[in-house]
């Protein structure tokens, strides 16, 4: 079977993309040991030897009708854009996944009309429940009807590796005010938390240039005593080792995520999690760890504060008990590895997205 997979406009899908083209990547490779895969991706993807699939480029949304109606796939599988379903051929089994909520769409309210009637014969998935709800109100769907497709986080991720913890509280989305910095940098300026260091990554993808936002946020982290900067990395690996270097990972949004493969990544490294319980970020966080009520700005403290005292015996630590003696011993804590592992690795997130897809294609016939 010839499955093609599109990307959106923002990135190209090659190993330098966000989050949404890895997980495009990686279903690509889950299912490229049994069929022909044509990932379509825009602007100018950077080849790989290792990929299993073919890569073109189109260089704008004007071009997909001739792309997609040359290439004669079983299944067309679109990401985030609905209305493009207007680009495939006529006929064609057609599969939309959501990995965001509708202002990630590139549908405006003037043209939601069209775009429901243009997307009609297509099958829906999302992410996640919360999500899938959402996509089939939007679309005007009936309820129940948008499958969930969970995506996979990089399997470098769930390789063995010790949590040794620093007295760090790691946030490694993107630099936006939606990603909750605002709200993480207030609890950073409590008094109880100036031995913490608050760590954002420097992380302004799809953009290639700082933005207005990003340039004002950059200025609110470094004028905090103990907030840094560090430098972002497109290398699972060198992640997976920051991750592990901290007390916890926090994803404080104050929009609704998709899903949030940051908190995936974070759990499957066995390293404590606190996020906000908005979209699709209360199925992606598992216990023990934290999901606080968002814009609660007192029990976001209350969750860090007591992440950092469960990995770093942090009173202790702060009132200086034990003098100049060793530090105390670090916790073994294996968290909800497995319970990630066996929904978000490659291995059953390709099988279920490989599954949905063949059931589209039949359909589609």
């Amino acid at each position: 079977m010839r499955i093609v997979i599109l990307g959106t406009e923002l990135c190209a899908v090659d190993r330098h993309g966000g989050g949404l083209e890895q997980v495009l990547r990686r279903w690509a490779d889950a299912l490229a040991s049994r069929h022909e895969v044509v990932v379509v991706s825009h602007g100018r993807p950077e080849p790989d030897a290792a990929d299993r699939f073919t890569t073109l480029a189109v260089g704008a949304p004007g071009g997909l009708t001739e792309v997609l109606g040359g290439l004669v796939p079983d299944v067309i599988s679109l990401h985030n854009r609905p209305g493009w379903v207007a680009h495939c051929p006529p006929g064609a089994a057609v599969a939309v996944t959501f990995h965001n909520f509708a202002s990630a769409w590139m549908v405006d309210d003037d043209d939601l009309a069209g775009v429901r009637r243009a997307s009609a014969p297509a099958r829906l998935s999302a992410v996640s429940r919360a999500l899938a709800s959402a996509a089939a109100a939007r679309l005007g769907r009936p309820a129940g009807t948008v499958t969930v497709t969970p995506p996979s986080i990089a399997p470098e991720f769930l390789a063995p590796g010790a949590w040794c913890p620093e007295p760090t509280v790691l946030s490694p989305n993107r630099l936006l005010a939606k990603k909750g910095v605002h709200e993480l940098l207030e609890v950073a300026d409590r008094p109880e938390f100036a031995d913490v260091t608050f760590a954002f990554a420097d992380l302004i993808s799809p953009w290639l240039e700082p933005t207005a936002e990003h340039l004002g946020l950059r200025a609110a982290v470094v004028a905090h005593p103990n907030g840094v900067l560090f430098r972002p990395t497109s290398d699972p690996t060198e992640l997976a080792r920051r991750y592990r270097s901290s007390a916890v990972v926090v994803c404080p949004v104050a929009e609704p995520e998709g899903l949030g493969l940051v908190a995936l990544e974070a759990q499957a490294c066995g390293v404590p999690l606190v996020t906000t319980d908005l979209g699709g970020l209360a199925e992606a966080t598992f216990p023990p760890n934290r999901c606080v009520p968002p814009g609660d700005g007192e029990a976001l403290a209350v969750a860090v504060g007591a992440a950092l005292d469960e990995a770093l015996d942090w009173p202790r630590r702060r009132a200086g008990v034990g003098g100049a003696g060793p530090a105390p011993a670090r916790p073994t804590r294996s968290g909800p590895r497995n319970a990630v592992a066996s929904v978000y690795a490659p291995g059953p997130s390709g099988a279920v997205f490989e599954e949905w897809l063949l059931t589209v294609a039949a359909r589609g016939r």
